[in-house]
């Protein structure tokens, strides 16, 4: 009868280790408030917007996005220059550690190039990103009305 109950205890306990480990892991990064903008007739391009929350003491680098709507997916960053508002990309975006990076309409934000099918609002995108720590958040957007 007492084998019975360690047995029972020794699985309890793998199974809260495994998800504290899981949950440890994806506790580095956070990601709220993400969203994507419905496609505009006629274009091939949008952009998302989030934050991303560092909740490790080291800084991560955010290197990579994929995503079934597009094989090409960049960052970008809007920077006033000589008066004129210019949009550039940056290869890779460092979050320092025990902080966070917004991406916003007019500053940094995901450009999506190159749309295999038009979004409209109310539809839901997947994409995965992927930072220098070997974490790979995937995420589920919706998407809503480019005027918003």
């Amino acid at each position: 009868m007492r084998n019975i109950h360690y047995k029972k205890l020794l699985v309890a306990l793998v199974v809260i280790v495994t998800f504290l480990v899981k949950a440890n892991a994806n506790d580095v990064i956070t990601v709220s408030d993400g969203y994507i903008k419905s496609s505009i007739p006629g274009s091939d391009i949008t952009a998302a917007y989030m934050t991303i929350i560092n909740n490790n003491n080291q800084a991560i680098n955010l290197q990579k996005i994929t995503s079934p709507l597009s094989d090409r997916i960049e960052i970008h960053q809007h920077s006033m220059e000589g008066g004129m508002m210019r949009m550039r990309e940056i290869k890779s975006l460092i979050i320092e550690g025990n902080s966070q990076v917004v991406m916003a309409p007019h500053g940094l934000h995901l450009m999506i190039f190159a749309l295999n099918k038009n979004l409209i609002a109310s539809d839901i995108a997947s994409l995965t990103l992927y930072f220098s720590n070997n974490t790979n958040v995937t995420l589920q957007l919706p998407v809503v009305a480019y005027n918003k």
